[in-house]
């Protein structure tokens, strides 16, 4: 092949080569996407579905949020109103339980009326508010139903020999467990167990002693009877069983 010849193919093959470029170029400008096509459109926000609450028959609307007005608030509970009051002072043997039944009260009421938060804590010279109910009268001792048990005062006002008796008279055991001896705004006593059997009885004495059978002692240093008051048997449920006038020393 003369030179001629060769440089005549190499323009050709030139020729193809840019002819193939240009046609390349071409195809890739036609399939490239335009500028207003490459900006994503916005999305638009979701529209808010307004739904009514209906309002029950006689009941008023609440307000709108962006009205002024402030709602009514509701009255926190209080506490039940005491009314008129008198102190009790703690003496020994006494208990919350019992001061409670004494007065009429619940022992819960006792409690709350007095801030107290332990039901067994009571100390002696502790001074209990005690509400005074208008209607709370005792029943004279004729009306009671002594229900057997009867009460027998000897010696009041002697530190010494002052006790009360509770005999029984039915014809069944009364387990005392509970049950109170007390006496018009004075000091009460606190049986722990004792049984009594059909016609037995138990002494309760002021004085400090040793308990037995048929004895209890208070361990007071004051007598606990005065001459002309009332002294009245409790059950452990506060109620009146058996009562007696304290009678003059012979």
């Amino acid at each position: 092949m003369n030179r001629r010849s060769l440089v005549f193919l190499v323009l050709v093959n030139a020729l193809v080569s840019l002819a193939i470029a240009v046609t390349v170029v071409w195809i890739a400008e036609q399939r490239r996407p335009s500028r207003a096509e490459l900006v994503l459109p916005s999305t638009p926000a979701p529209a808010v579905l307004l739904v009514a609450t209906p309002t029950p028959a006689g009941a008023q609307a609440a307000p709108d949020s962006d009205d002024n007005s402030t709602a009514t608030p509701i009255p926190a509970p209080t506490q039940e109103p005491v009314g008129e009051t008198e102190i009790y002072v703690v003496e020994r043997g006494d208990s919350l339980s019992a001061i409670a039944a004494r007065f009429g009260l619940s022992l819960n009421r006792l409690m709350e009326i007095n801030d107290l938060t332990d039901p067994d804590f009571v100390f002696v010279g502790q001074r209990l508010v005690i509400p005074v109910a208008p209607a709370r009268v005792e029943a004279p001792a004729a009306a009671l139903p002594q229900q057997g048990l009867q009460l027998r005062i000897e010696n009041a006002g002697d530190l010494a020999a002052e006790s009360v008796q509770v005999v029984n008279d039915t014809n069944a055991a009364v387990d005392l467990q509970g049950w109170t001896l007390s006496r018009d705004g004075g000091p009460i006593y606190t049986f722990g167990s004792a049984l009594l059997f059909p016609g037995s009885g138990i002494n309760l004495h002021t004085a400090a002693g040793q308990n037995n059978s048929v004895s209890r002692y208070w361990g007071r240093d004051a007598p606990a009877w005065q001459t002309g008051s009332t002294v009245a048997l409790r059950n452990s449920g506060g109620e009146l069983v058996a009562q007696i006038t304290v009678p003059a020393r012979e």
